[in-house]
Parts: structure tokens; C-alpha cells; sequence
């Protein structure tokens, strides 16, 4: 009895969906953990902001505006895939989890599409983003309440927008 059961074709067909599924769970853990970031338990989303800042510090000379915008333009939509696939295997309705980290990575890149090799300004881009990501303020926190990724993803994108738009100023004035 055992044994047809195992070998009945509805059996067969959710296992190989369900090893799919796994396979593909550990393929994109890296992407919306960002290699691991995110299960850091404390400032996981902080830990991944200084990431972007130090990849800037270190290569920022190197990457010029259109490279960092297409480096955006790539990892914009991976993180909205990756972080939609871990809300479906979840079945449920997480509200921004601490180990989906991909969003933080995001909202910081886009504030130092414009920053130079400047430790003053990247640490500048660095406190404004993490002022607007943790106050959410300027709407930020009805953008947060829109379901799934949208929501995860699209208020750091603003966080990261609101700060660039400041940074531009400075940068302008000064």
C-alpha cells in the first residue's frame, strides 16, 4: 500500500515540484539574503547599506554613473523576483522580514548612483538613507504597507530616491 502511494504519479509530480522548489529556494537565498546579510541578527538591513557604501569606497572610481545605473537597472528586478519567490514559498503575508536584505542594497545603490569617492559624502548618503529607511517618512510608510515585494522593495527605493535628491543639493550648493 505504502509503495503505490510513493509511486502514484500525483506523489512523484508534487515531489519533483517540491525538490524544484528547494533547488531554486537555495539558488536565490544568496540574492534577497545578499550572501548571507541577512541573517545577521542585529542590523542585518544596516550591515547591508554599509556593503553598497564600501563597494563604492573601495570601486567607486572604477564605476562610472551608467555602470552603476545598469548595475541598478540588473538588481532592481532580480530583488523583485527573488523577494516575491520567498513570500510564495511562505504562502503568508510577511511584512519586510529581517533576512530579505536585497531591498536595503537597492535603496542605498540608488542614493550613490551620484556619490563620489568621497568617504564625507558616501558617509552623508549612508545616514540619509538609513534616516528616511528607518523614519519612514514622506509617505515612505504607505508605500511599506503595499503587499509582497512591492512593498518590501519600493519604500527603500523611495528612502533611496528622497536621499539622493539631498545629496544632489549638497552636492549642487557646495
Amino acid at each position: 500500500m505504502y509503495l503505490r502511494k510513493i509511486l502514484s504519479p500525483d506523489y512523484i509530480g508534487h515531489f519533483l515540484i517540491y525538490t524544484n522548489f528547494m533547488s531554486l529556494e537555495k539558488l536565490l537565498r544568496p540574492i534577497y539574503s545578499v550572501f548571507g546579510i541577512g541573517y545577521i541578527k542585529i542590523g542585518s538591513g544596516t550591515f547591508c547599506s554599509l556593503l553598497a557604501c564600501l563597494i563604492i569606497l573601495i570601486f567607486g572610481e572604477n564605476i562610472e554613473f551608467f555602470a552603476r545605473l545598469i548595475i541598478l537597472l540588473i538588481i532592481l528586478p532580480i530583488g523583485f523576483m527573488s523577494t516575491n519567490f520567498r513570500f510564495e514559498k511562505d504562502n503568508a503575508e510577511l511584512k519586510d522580514p529581517n533576512f530579505v536584505v536585497i531591498d536595503e542594497f537597492i535603496g542605498m545603490w540608488i542614493v550613490l548612483l551620484i556619490v563620489d569617492n568621497s568617504i564625507l559624502l558616501i558617509s552623508l548618503s549612508f545616514l540619509l538613507f538609513r534616516f528616511f529607511d528607518i523614519t519612514k517618512l514622506l509617505g515612505i510608510h504607505k508605500i511599506e504597507k503595499l503587499n509582497g515585494s512591492l512593498g518590501i522593495i519600493l519604500d527603500d527605493v523611495f528612502a533611496g530616491l528622497y536621499s539622493l535628491i539631498i545629496i544632489y543639493i549638497i552636492k549642487f550648493i557646495f
